[in-house]
């Protein structure tokens, strides 16, 4: 979420759509090259990625490249590097350097084309599925992950941001600031945890019968069970909230809260940011209450 929120805090962000146009017929040169004979599409999804579906010599594949910024390919390369930890080289078929008529680069991942998950999977299943990558990860320790501190600075802009604006009721606020707060003076004793960071059901693809979680440019240092909560934000899962908010991660109940509200926050900030909130049918503030009036 943390480059979301960072790309649409700049006014200096480049035209995505232009630049996933002007990488499609440097993908599709590129892999001519090897005489395969292609097809490259746009894919839909991915808000700062540029994706596209392909059809190489009869093997349908997916292909991943990124903005033309460094932070965007490390990002990418990040992604790449934990998709090879958790799954081999099941996923990342390969890893290339695709040229581009102005003589730079750019990162492209292909995997096979994996297919959506038909329904909502349980919570169950969605709290073991987190903590197995975690644990299988747990050992890796790769340099430049960004750490959960810069996620409470984040949340501290974002509340500053949604007060201003008239966006979330002052006592909301309060208690708001007090769970950060919370979080902060916690984190140094709560378990560590290498987290994917957009752990939602858009980003649990299935190859076969297996799922797989993909989508790891946000991975960062956090905490254990950050993901599950994280998860259970999104709109398809608010169901959930009630009977599965609490007693899936070990943590305690008022860090789990704390990390709810944070996770809260910061999406609504980032819709903010990208003016996306002006269309949502739940406005922030309700989206927060909601998490702070959960029972315990």
């Amino acid at each position: 979420m943390l480059s979301k929120i960072a790309f649409f805090e700049t006014d200096d962000r480049p035209d995505i759509a232009a630049d996933r146009a002007r990488l499609l017929p440097a993908l599709r040169g590129y892999l001519q090259s090897f005489g395969h004979d292609v097809t490259v599409t746009p894919a839909p999804g991915g808000t700062l990625g540029a994706c596209y579906e392909a059809d190489v010599s009869g093997e349908r594949r997916f292909l991943k490249a990124h903005l033309p910024d460094a932070s965007a390919r490390a990002s990418l390369a990040k992604e790449a590097d934990i998709l090879q930890q958790l799954y081999g080289s099941t996923i990342v078929l390969d890893r290339c350097e695709v040229p581009l008529e102005d003589g730079t680069t750019r990162l492209c991942l292909m995997m096979p084309l994996l297919v959506p998950v038909p329904a909502p999977i349980p919570p169950a299943d969605a709290a073991a599925m987190a903590a197995a990558f975690a644990e299988r990860l747990k050992d890796w320790r790769p340099d430049h992950l960004a750490s959960f501190e810069r996620y409470l600075a984040s949340a501290e802009q974002a509340l500053k941001t949604l007060s201003d604006r008239g966006l979330l009721e002052r006592a909301s606020a309060a208690e708001v600031r007090r769970l950060i707060v919370l979080l902060g003076d916690r984190l140094p004793h709560l378990p560590e945890a290498l987290c994917h960071g957009d752990f939602g059901p858009r980003n649990i693809m299935l190859q076969g019968t297996t799922p797989r979680a993909i989508d790891w440019e946000d991975a960062f240092r956090g905490i254990a069970g950050y993901d599950y909560l994280y998860w259970l934000t999104f709109m398809e899962n608010r169901p959930y909230l009630q009977t599965a908010a609490f007693g899936r991660t070990g943590l305690s109940h008022d860090v789990e809260r704390a990390i709810l509200v944070l996770v809260v926050l910061l999406k609504s900030y980032l819709a903010v940011l990208s003016g996306a909130h002006l269309t949502h049918a739940v406005s922030a503030q309700d989206r927060i209450a909601g998490i702070l009036d959960l029972p315990r």
